[in-house]
């Protein structure tokens, strides 16, 4: 999907806000099980609540000239970048798909359930054609509890808020369009949801692809990376995207690159048949990284040579790469 069909599928529940509606959901700390619990408001407030959220929409996506949809295993350094989710999703999140399937779910008690407990929204959005699902997690200072003190305006004077309540923004971490669960907020997702497990099991088919390759003399030092989650995604970018790989680049055609890039030249050793890498500094590990991503760049106009993470792909069309 592309960020242009995106905006056309978000942009129906704005041109259409009186013909749909808005249910709200949470997810407790103590379920392991996710199961949503939906929460019972009162009908007079509903419209103004979808209005939060449609209005975040409208700023931040659908109005955003410059917002582009990558792949979360192709994800980069740019800014303004949805994620499309192509890699295994998370079983905490199989909860927004529950409810699409459904409606029948039990309340959150006040009596008996603590707000404290909330560890997430879930928003849905929609009608019984058209519906999205919208993920919001909860910070602890949204959450407003009897052992503070906290004023509000009554008639001329203040008084105290003797209930709990809760404080909701419009941002959201993670929607479900049509199918399509698109991230908005990658450092949630690394935070949550065991995507640190996730991300490392993808990022083992990156380094099993790179030994494969038979191009370097001590595969093992990038073994020593995976943990990291910094580079979990970059190996995970590679083993889903990399030119190099994708294009069966010839070990030896990778040998004379990095002997003679401008970015490469005695910055990438060699073993003593100089057939095979040596990676024996971070930076050489980087640069191999950079390399199996074709992130170094010539220009064809000016001879001028770069490195570049955020590029997209002049052979095809925006929706083929996008997809």
């Amino acid at each position: 999907m592309t960020a242009h069909e995106l905006k056309e599928n978000l942009s129906y529940y704005s041109d259409n806000s009186d013909e749909i509606g808005i249910t709200m959901y949470v997810l407790l700390k103590d379920d392991d099980n996710y199961i949503p619990k939906k929460l019972d408001i009162l009908a007079i407030d509903l419209p103004s609540l979808q209005e939060v959220f449609i209005q975040h929409m409208e700023d931040n996506i659908i109005n955003n000239d410059d917002l582009s949809v990558l792949n979360l295993s192709s994800s980069d350094e740019r800014i303004n970048v949805i994620y499309k989710y192509d890699i295994e999703v998370p079983e905490e999140l199989s909860a927004m798909e529950t409810i699409l399937e459904s409606d029948n779910h039990s309340l959150f008690n006040i009596e008996t359930d603590d707000i404290k407990n909330v560890r997430a929204f879930l928003i849905e959005i929609g009608n019984e054609e058209n519906q999205i699902v919208l993920y919001k997690t909860l910070a602890s200072v949204n959450v407003f509890s009897r052992s503070s003190f906290f004023l509000k305006k009554s008639n001329e004077r203040f008084e105290k808020i003797k209930d709990e309540f809760l404080r909701i923004s419009g941002g959201f971490q993670l929607m479900k369009v049509n199918n399509h669960l698109f991230v908005l907020d990658l450092k949630t997702i690394e935070r949550f949801f065991g995507f640190h497990d996730i991300i490392v099991r993808e990022a083992l088919v990156g380094l099993q692809a790179i030994e494969s390759m038979q191009i370097l003399e001590n595969p093992e030092t990038l073994q020593e990376l995976i943990e990291d989650v910094k580079y979990a995604r970059r190996f995970t970018k590679v083993a889903r995207s990399s030119p190099v790989i994708g294009s069966n680049i010839s070990n030896e055609r990778i040998i004379n690159f990095c002997k003679n890039h401008p970015a490469l030249i005695n910055r990438m050793r060699f073993n003593s048949n100089e057939d095979k890498l040596q990676l024996d500094t971070n930076v050489s590990k980087d640069l191999f990284i950079k390399l199996l991503m074709d992130d170094f760049l010539t220009s064809e106009l000016t001879n001028y040579h770069y490195t570049s993470e955020a590029k997209d792909s002049a052979d095809t069309t925006e929706e083929t790469t996008m997809n």
